[in-house]
C-alpha cells in the first residue's frame, strides 16, 4: 500500500470553480493552517492513466453555502479504497447530476449520481438520511484530457494529482492561457495554486496593463488571495498612489488602504502621504472622522507622525475634552502624550487636588504621577 501522506482539508471555495482542494503550500495566506498532502506516490504510468479510482464518501446537505457566484454548494469528503488519500471539497449544486431533492431532507436510497468535470467523472453511488450522505464512488479520467496535459509538459500524472485537478476544475485552456501570459513549466502544484486563488491568463494580462509585468508566481498568487486586483490597483492609481511594488500593494490591501480612504485624507490636507505612512495610519486607526473632531479642538496640521502617536497613547478627542474640565485649557500635543505615558487622567488630578496637591499645570500631574504618590487611600 502507497505510504502517500495525506490529510482531510477543509474546503476552500473559488467562486468559479465548484471545488477547492489544497495542494502543498496552499494555506500560505488563507488563515488556515494544519498538515498538507494530496499527492500520493506516482503509482501509475502514461499508458495506465486511465485506471479507475474508487474510494468512500461522505456528504452533507444539511449545511449548504453559497460563495461569491451566488451557487450553492455542499461539502463532500472523498477516500480512496486503499484509504491513503483523502480530499475534502465544496461541489456546486447544479453540477451534480441526478441528485434528488430527497437528498436534501428525508430519506434517499440507492442514490446515483455524478459530477463531471475536464479531467474526469466521478460517480457516486449511496444513500441519504436527513441530509447525511455516505457511500461508494468511482472516478473516471478523461483521456482526452491527460493526453492534452501530457502534451503541456504535465507527463506521467499519478492517479490522485488527476483526481486532484478535477476537483479544482484545471482545465487544459487555464494551462495553456498561463504559458501564453508567460508563465510556462509551473509545477503541477503552483498550477493548481492559480486555478484554486483564480490567478487566471485574464488577471496577469490586466495586472501588466496596469504596470505589473513578470511578477513572480509566489506574488501572483498573494496578491489575489489579498483581492489585490487590476482594478483595485487602478483605483489607486487614479487615486495618486503610483509606483507601487508589488509588497506594496498587498500590505495597501491587508491594511485597508483604500482610495476612498486616500481621497479622505487629501480633504483633510493630507497629500502626497508616502505608502508607509498610509499603512502606519490604518495599522493605528487614524481616521478622518478623529482628525476632524481634532481640529475642532485646536490639534490641526497634525503630522503623520503625531497622529499616530496620538492612537499609540490614546490621546483621543474625549481625553483632550476630559483635561479641559479639569483647566487644563491649554496644553501641547507633548503634555498630553507625556500626561498619557504616565497614566494621568482627570480622575487622578481630582483626587489629586481633594487630597491637598496643588495641581496646576500638567508638568504638575506628570511630576506627581511620577514621583509622588499617585492617590492616598480613600475611605
Amino acid at each position: 500500500m502507497r505510504m502517500g501522506v495525506v490529510a482531510a482539508l477543509i474546503a476552500v471555495i473559488a467562486p468559479a470553480l465548484g471545488a477547492a482542494v489544497i495542494p502543498p503550500r496552499m494555506l500560505e495566506g488563507t488563515g488556515l493552517t494544519g498538515p498538507v498532502g494530496l499527492r500520493s506516490e506516482p503509482s501509475v504510468t502514461q499508458s495506465a492513466q486511465t485506471t479507475v479510482t474508487r474510494g468512500e464518501w461522505t456528504a452533507d446537505t444539511r449545511n449548504t453555502w453559497r460563495d461569491n457566484d451566488n451557487e450553492t454548494r455542499v461539502q463532500f469528503n472523498l477516500r480512496t479504497s486503499a484509504g491513503d488519500s483523502r480530499w475534502g471539497f465544496g461541489a456546486r449544486l447544479r453540477d451534480l447530476a441526478g441528485l434528488p431533492p430527497a437528498a436534501f431532507s428525508s430519506v434517499a436510497n440507492d442514490v446515483q449520481f455524478s459530477w463531471a468535470r475536464e479531467a474526469g467523472t466521478f460517480r457516486f453511488n449511496g444513500s441519504f438520511d436527513d441530509g447525511r450522505g455516505s457511500g461508494t464512488f468511482t472516478f473516471t479520467p478523461d483521456q482526452t484530457f491527460v493526453n492534452n496535459m501530457a502534451g503541456a509538459g504535465y507527463k506521467n500524472l499519478a492517479a490522485d494529482d488527476i483526481v486532484r485537478l478535477a476537483m479544482i476544475d484545471v482545465t487544459i485552456a487555464h494551462v495553456r492561457g498561463l504559458v501564453q501570459a508567460g508563465y510556462p513549466n509551473l509545477s503541477l502544484d503552483d498550477v493548481v495554486r492559480t486555478r484554486i486563488h483564480r490567478v487566471t491568463p485574464e488577471f496577469v494580462r490586466d495586472l501588466a496593463g496596469v504596470g505589473y509585468k513578470n511578477v513572480d508566481i509566489e506574488s501572483l498568487v498573494r496578491m489575489a488571495i489579498h483581492g489585490a486586483t487590476p482594478a483595485n490597483i487602478k483605483a489607486m492609481q487614479d487615486a495618486g498612489i503610483r509606483g507601487q511594488s508589488v509588497e506594496d500593494v498587498i500590505k495597501f490591501r491587508i491594511h485597508k488602504v483604500t482610495p476612498e480612504f486616500i481621497r479622505a485624507m487629501e480633504q483633510r490636507g493630507y497629500r502626497n502621504i508616502a505608502g508607509e505612512d498610509l499603512v502606519r495610519m490604518r495599522i493605528h486607526k487614524v481616521s478622518p472622522e478623529e482628525i476632524d473632531q481634532l481640529k475642532t479642538l485646536g490639534f490641526s496640521g497634525l503630522g503623520v507622525d503625531e497622529l499616530v502617536k496620538f492612537r499609540i497613547h490614546k490621546v483621543t478627542p474625549d481625553y483632550i475634552r476630559s483635561m479641559r474640565e479639569v483647566g487644563f485649557t491649554s496644553i501641547s500635543e507633548d503634555q498630553l502624550v507625556k500626561m498619557r505615558i504616565h497614566k494621568v487622567d482627570a480622575l487622578f488630578i481630582r483626587h489629586a487636588r481633594e487630597d491637598g496637591f496643588s495641581i496646576q499645570t500638567p508638568g504638575d500631574a506628570v511630576d506627581l504621577a511620577i514621583h509622588g504618590p499617585r492617590w492616598r487611600r480613600r475611605g
